[in-house]
C-alpha cells in the first residue's frame, strides 16, 4: 500500500492529536492549559519523515488506526464549527458547509451572509453566477435563503472537471483547498476580504467596515 507525503502528514498530525487528547483526558481538563498546538505541529513534521517505517504492515491495524483518526477528525471539525457559533444569533442556525468545499461567512448588523465555495475539481449543483451568497436575518424570517431543500444547506459541490456554475471567486485556489485555507491566516483573511468587497457591491446597506471577529470560514467534509 502506497502513501503520498500529504496523506502521511495528515495521518501523523491526527495520530499526535490522539495522543495529546488521551494525555489530557487522563490528566484532567485543568491540564489543557498546557496544550501547545505549535509543538504538536512540530512533532508531526519531525516524525513524518520516518512514518513509513513506523506504519504496521497489517490490514487490521491499519483499519483500527483509520477509525481512531476519523474519530479525532470528527472532534476537530466539531471544534472548527463552533467558530461560527460565536456570532450567529440564536434565531439563525449555523449553515451546513458543502462537502468538498466550504462557506465564507460574515455577520454585519445582526445579518449573516455566507458565500458557498467549492474546492478545485468540484462545481456547484445549481447555477450560482448571479447568486454569490445566501443570508439569514430579520428580513428573511431568520431562515437561510437557499436553492436547496433542507433549511441550512446552502449549496452542493459535485465532482466536475470544469467549474462554470459560480463566479470565479467562488472556488478555492488549485493549490489550497478549504481546510488548507483556514490553516493559513493570510489566505483566510484574503477570502474574507474578497467576500466583504462583494457584499459591499451587492448590498447597499453593507459597509466595508466591520469587526473582523464577526467572520469565519467553515469547511465541509
Amino acid at each position: 500500500m502506497k502513501y503520498n507525503s500529504h496523506l502521511l502528514w495528515r495521518m501523523l498530525f491526527f495520530i499526535s492529536t490522539v495522543w495529546l487528547i488521551t494525555d489530557f483526558t487522563e490528566a484532567g481538563t485543568a491540564d489543557c492549559k498546557n496544550a501547545d498546538l505549535n509543538d504538536l505541529n512540530h512533532q508531526a513534521k519531525k516524525f513524518s519523515q520516518c512514518f513509513l517505517e513506523m506504519l504496521p504492515n497489517k490490514r487490521t491495524e491499519i483499519n483500527a488506526l483509520a477509525w481512531s483518526l476519523q474519530q479525532v477528525l470528527d472532534r476537530l471539525r466539531e471544534v472548527q464549527g463552533k467558530a461560527c457559533n460565536a456570532f450567529m444569533t440564536k434565531n439563525c442556525s449555523v449553515p451546513e458547509a458543502p462537502k468538498n468545499g466550504g462557506l465564507v461567512c460574515i455577520s454585519i448588523d445582526s445579518v449573516h451572509y455566507c458565500k458557498p465555495m467549492c474546492n478545485q475539481g468540484y462545481d456547484f449543483g445549481f447555477l450560482r453566477r448571479s447568486r454569490v451568497s445566501e443570508k439569514c436575518g430579520a428580513s428573511t424570517g431568520y431562515s437561510w435563503t437557499t436553492q436547496l431543500v433542507g433549511g441550512n444547506r446552502l449549496a452542493d459541490c459535485i465532482s466536475s472537471p470544469i467549474a462554470v456554475s459560480g463566479v470565479k471567486s467562488a472556488y478555492f485556489p488549485a493549490h489550497m483547498c478549504c481546510q488548507q485555507t483556514i490553516a493559513n491566516a493570510t489566505a483566510e483573511r484574503e477570502q474574507i476580504e474578497i467576500f466583504l468587497r462583494e457584499l459591499a457591491e451587492a448590498e447597499k446597506d453593507v459597509s466595508q467596515e466591520h469587526e473582523m471577529a464577526n467572520h469565519c470560514i467553515l469547511c465541509g467534509n
